[in-house]
């Protein structure tokens, strides 16, 4: 686990966090579409952590499987939706069936885990200041495949590196209060990708603070394969990033996250290597010194990630994550270009 300090109190000592908890409800929201191999172990990670099933509203956003059937068996009564309006419009539905203080937003593929209702509840009471907090995926996702190993722990290691005030918001587990997200009118149905970025970013262009906390952490149940990964990290990820740059509130988050100078170096470097690779045909060595260059680069801006890849995972998955990265970059780069030459 990887503690991040709370933020310091600016004019309200922690004296809150000796207030009972209770003295704040929280309600867990779930949008869940297709999620029959995933939706018992999200709910049971909820009762884990202390909800029941007063406190769990799960919205079927129209799945085609058992998924309402089998919240049902666990004691929590779905709110059915007639057609399939994506995540965003779900967690609205979910959000405006609650009447909590605290709304708790969790994927149907993560499992929270159990000390994640009482770190909300004392961080909220504490921290009166602060709108929104989020955490991370855990180091150890269900899946051991190299992918997805990859893919979770480049997910937690950008959340580490970026622990503290953030600018955005992720859905995974994170929680945020009710006032702040009636006041910037929720999440936007109309976006089905990156919805949660675009109302941290809209919370944050309305003076609202939002903390990053990688300790509060949740399981990540999804197997991830290379073409999945490419797919969503470009049509998914880089394309409505790019689109959300462009835009006036996506202007305050040019370096959040994953946006910082490791990613932009990093698809620089993929970029040289693909230019090089050109070059080989008329200058071979030059063009192979370039490709050596270019990798060196990239392995220097993500030295760090690799370190812990190598410490959870051992060497072998670690030098595979050196062309994981390359793939992770160019879709990156692909999804940036297509949106700009579509706008």
């Amino acid at each position: 686990m990887y503690p991040v300090e709370w933020p310091e109190s600016e004019g309200n000592d922690l004296l809150h966090a000796e207030r009972s908890p209770a003295s704040l409800s929280i309600d867990a929201i779930v949008p869940a579409y297709k999620a029959q191999c995933y939706i018992e172990k999200c709910i049971e990670g909820l009762f884990s952590a202390g909800f029941d099933a007063r406190n769990i509203i799960v919205v079927d956003d129209c799945s085609p499987d058992t998924t309402a059937q089998q919240v049902r068996a666990l004691g929590i009564e779905p709110i059915t939706m007639e057609t399939n309006c994506g995540p965003a419009e779900a967690r609205n539905v979910g959000a405006r069936a609650s009447n909590a203080d605290i709304l708790l937003f969790v994927d149907c593929d993560v499992v929270i885990a159990p000390d994640s209702r009482s770190r909300l509840a004392v961080f909220f009471e504490s921290r009166p200041d602060y709108a929104a907090v989020f955490g991370s995926y855990d180091n150890r996702p269900e899946c051991t495949s190299p992918v997805s190993r990859f893919r979770n722990l480049l997910h937690r290691h950008v959340h580490i590196e970026s622990a503290g005030e953030a600018v955005t918001f992720w859905t995974g587990c994170g929680a945020v209060r009710r006032d702040a997200f009636n006041q910037v009118g929720g999440f936007d149905s109309g976006q089905r990708m990156m919805e949660d970025v675009k109302l941290g970013l809209e919370l944050h262009a309305d003076g609202q603070r939002i903390w990053l906390d990688p300790s509060m952490q949740g399981k990540h149940l999804k197997r991830w394969t290379l073409s999945s990964m490419f797919h969503t990290d470009m049509i998914h990820r880089a394309i409505p990033w790019t689109r959300l740059l462009r835009t006036n509130i996506g202007k305050a988050s040019s370096y959040a996250l994953n946006l910082g100078w490791r990613g932009r170096i990093s698809g620089l470097s993929v970029l040289g290597s693909i230019a090089s690779l050109a070059l080989m045909i008329a200058y071979p060595l030059a063009g192979a010194l370039g490709i050596f260059a270019a990798f060196a680069v990239l392995i220097t801006a993500n030295a760090s990630f690799l370190q812990m890849m190598q410490r959870e995972c051992g060497w072998g998955e670690a030098a595979l994550a050196v062309p994981l990265l390359w793939v992770h970059y160019l879709s990156a780069c692909l999804g940036y270009a297509y949106a700009r030459a579509n706008s």
